[in-house]
């Protein structure tokens, strides 16, 4: 007889848990993977697999978060997973539905696999927002100045070498290669600016010289998507022969200011979040933004926002393009003015909409 999870403390709410199951993917994802999507159609549906959504701390309530794990596990060779999770990564062709099948039965019958690791957050270490990050930075920045960029949520730093990154309408043999498709008045001519502090904030920064941390930072990204995966591999190779970044550990707003410091004077300081304010409290949400208003305010500090629409920042109108159901908004500010919705994006970099010049 299959483990139940632990009696909760609190009643949990299943139907939340059903509905992140079912949306967790942007409807453009889910004819291009098929083994997530099975598998995610399953979990949405398995009793098990939604009590263990449903108690995780809200701000990780992300189905991300279980397919993590359970890709993690793989990754350590669990005899079930290990052997499905090796084909699809490969690009083997296999029955995804007979695939998805045999992991839910792993999470029905063996839930602390999957349990144990629930403490553990996913981690915004998705390289392909560079590609829109690039777009913005070159709108945000004039030429011939210097930026500083601060990365909230920085994971393992890798949103600081934005710049190090080729980006390209088609794919080319460097794996290093950001593919997105450009919509709108998108510049890519533009030389991006030099940058001088590349300073990153996280509760829990991860180190790419780590094996526990790279292998965590692995099993975060989609099995089936073998770009990213081939991507990680050349950056983990790469990452130290590219400029030195400060991560500092800690809360955003107690960090920022420090943060901040270490750029030079002159510089255009860039305030960056790529799908990390999604995981922040109400109330530490509002703070935060309001410490970014009033830094803008008063100092030579921009904002670049890519999160889900699912954030609502204060000032901004409601997000309503029913065209863009799944996507990321980008929102920004220049120092001294308000927020802007700058465009859309693909939640990791596969296209970017502008939407006009400010």
């Amino acid at each position: 007889m299959a483990d139940e999870p632990a009696p909760p403390t609190e009643a949990l709410d299943l139907d939340d848990a059903r509905r992140r199951y079912h949306f967790a993917l942007a409807p453009e994802d889910l004819d291009r993977l098929p083994f997530y999507s099975a598998l995610l159609a399953r979990l949405e549906a398995d009793d098990v697999a939604l009590r263990l959504l449903a108690s995780v701390r809200v701000e990780q309530r992300n189905p991300m978060l279980v397919l993590a794990v359970l890709h993690r596990a793989a990754l350590l060779g669990h005899p079930v997973l290990a052997p499905i999770y090796e084909v699809i990564r490969h690009g083997v062709s296999t029955d995804v539905d007979v695939a998805a099948d045999a992991v839910v039965e792993v999470v029905r019958h063996e839930p602390e696999v999957v349990r144990a690791q629930l403490w553990r957050s996913t981690q915004t270490n998705e390289p392909g927002r560079s590609a829109v990050l690039q777009a913005v930075v070159r709108d945000l920045v004039e030429p011939g100045r210097t930026m500083a960029v601060v990365d909230v949520g920085t994971s393992a730093g890798i949103n600081l070498f934005f710049d190090r990154l080729p980006v390209r309408a088609r794919d080319d043999d460097d794996p290093l290669t950001l593919v997105c498709e450009d919509e709108g008045p998108v510049d890519r001519v533009t030389p991006l600016p030099s940058v001088g502090a590349r300073v990153g904030i996280d509760p829990n920064p991860l180190d790419l010289g780590d094996d526990e941390d790279r292998l965590w930072l692995k099993a975060c990204l989609w099995p089936e998507e073998r770009r990213r995966h081939q991507r990680f591999d050349a950056i983990v190779a790469r990452y130290r022969t590219w400029p030195a970044t400060t991560l500092l550990a800690g809360d955003a707003l107690e960090r920022l200011e420090d943060a901040l410091a270490l750029a030079s004077a002159d510089d255009v300081r860039v305030v960056v979040n790529t799908w990390s304010a999604f995981y922040f409290g109400e109330d530490e949400r509002r703070a935060y933004y309001g410490a970014l208003r009033e830094l803008g305010a008063s100092s030579n500090v921009a904002w670049v926002s890519i999160e889900s629409t699912l954030v609502a920042w204060p000032d901004l109108e409601e997000a309503t393009d029913e065209r863009r159901r799944g996507a990321s908004q980008v929102v920004v500010s220049r120092p001294g003015e308000a927020p802007v919705r700058w465009g859309w994006c693909h939640p990791h970099g596969r296209w970017v909409e502008r939407l006009s010049r400010t």
